[in-house]
């Protein structure tokens, strides 16, 4: 016999749940919707924010710390949850100092959707006071007056990124304001969490369309959106529905697209010629390394040559690559950049 299986009422229907859940994990597992706004279910708990209140055996209680437990009953959505919810809210909203005309937060914006979620109007904020920004590296942009102090962004950093390097006043009492460390690897993960437009990439605008693609980096193969205004690639969305990165990347995914518009940008082969390089057509370039690669096995024998397959590459790209040294030149002298 197998283990009894867990109980509780959910909004008046008898469900089972997983031992260790939490109630708001039970409550979307079975379709029901709870407005939150410091719980994101790739980071650890911390129940502060308190917009994802539902009713436990008649007593109003954050749903994302509360363990399920056999026997409880819970309720979703009430008059009294309805109220209770606008008003987190709205002092979440009152921590917010924007202005939505100029916020580079603009599509992405966390306090629109979660006014939305609990049934308040949209808000728009605008705030004339002078703006207080740091830059950080020509990559972030930090406004500390706009934090509603989620701590989202120093979850992401330590539990995600492994790095530990983003300082905030809600996780520790001797920080003033949003801060960085050297060890900081300017990943810019915090600013895709951040709902509010507290940490922003500084290049960000709004695109004419999105491209869906895969990050060119390295071999993991991050799923992305390529951010599009008047033909050219102005920035790099992650993609959050990927089963790959989960909307997580690395400094090079989200910042190492700026040599695609590059006016030093290689766009045809070179050819050394007299000590020069000339302009060459790729079928020209292609003659010249054919002939270099055979002159050279035929010289020194086919242990003089080693090739490095390439973890940019698809995996039909590089077995045809290793298939040419090997068949082609005779070679086992083969490695692959991503080990080294």
């Amino acid at each position: 016999m197998g283990d009894k299986a867990h109980v509780l009422t959910l909004n008046d229907k008898s469900v089972e749940f997983i031992d260790g859940e939490t109630v708001l994990q039970v409550a979307q597992r079975h379709g029901y919707f709870i407005p939150t706004m410091c719980y994101d279910p790739r980071l650890s708990v911390t129940g502060h924010c308190k917009v994802c209140m539902v009713s436990i055996d008649g007593k109003i209680k954050s749903s994302c710390d509360t363990k399920a437990a056999d026997g409880m009953t819970v309720v979703t959505q009430s008059e009294a949850l309805t109220n209770a919810r606008k008003r987190r809210v709205n002092g979440i909203l009152k921590q917010h100092k924007g202005n939505c005309a100029t916020c580079r937060q603009h599509e992405f914006c966390g306090l629109i959707k979660l006014a939305e979620d609990v049934g308040l109007p949209s808000p728009v904020f605008t705030s004339q006071d002078e703006i207080k920004e740091e830059i950080i590296e020509n990559k972030l942009r930090i406004n500390f007056e706009k934090c509603v102090k989620c701590g989202k962004c120093v979850r992401v950093c330590s539990e995600i990124r492994g790095v530990g390097a983003l300082l905030h006043p809600s996780f520790g009492p001797d920080v003033q304001t949003i801060t960085f460390s050297r060890e900081c690897e300017k990943c810019g993960q915090c600013s895709v969490i951040c709902p509010t437009g507290a940490i922003t990439e500084i290049h960000k605008e709004k695109p004419h369309h999105r491209i869906q693609s895969t990050c060119p980096y390295c071999a993991t193969g991050c799923g992305i959106y390529l951010d599009v205004l008047d033909d050219k690639i102005i920035g790099v969305t992650s993609d959050e529905l990927d089963p790959v990165g989960r909307g997580n990347l690395c400094v090079k995914g989200r910042f190492g697209f700026t040599f695609i518009n590059d006016a030093d940008r290689l766009t045809k082969p070179l050819i050394r010629h007299n000590g020069q390089f000339r302009e060459a057509t790729l079928a020209e370039a292609l003659d010249v390394v054919a002939e270099k690669l055979i002159g050279i096995r035929d010289k020194y024998g086919p242990h003089a040559i080693g090739g490095i397959g390439s973890a940019r590459g698809t995996n039909e790209d590089n077995y045809m690559f290793q298939r040419m040294m090997r068949g082609g030149l005779g070679t086992n002298n083969l490695d692959n950049c991503a080990r080294l």
